[in-house]
């Protein structure tokens, strides 16, 4: 559990999530059951960061294509 105590702040990254579900996977080995639903809540917006930057990253080759043509 010390490896969450990095004193790190700041906005959430993928890197943070992904780190932050490793270690909640690690607990939920260890430990039962219990902490399922936190490591899942974690895995969740994991993958709604990764479609938000996948959405911002379309809109933006799509303005940079629409810049090009004008």
């Amino acid at each position: 559990m010390s490896e969450w105590h990095h004193g790190e702040h700041g906005p959430i990254t993928e890197e943070k999530l992904v780190r932050a579900v490793h270690i909640l996977a690690g607990i939920v080995e260890d430990r039962g059951p219990a902490f399922r639903p936190l490591y899942q809540d974690l895995r969740q917006q994991l993958a709604e960061l990764r479609l938000q930057q996948q959405a911002c990253g379309a809109e933006a080759r799509t303005a940079r294509i629409q810049g090009k043509v004008a």
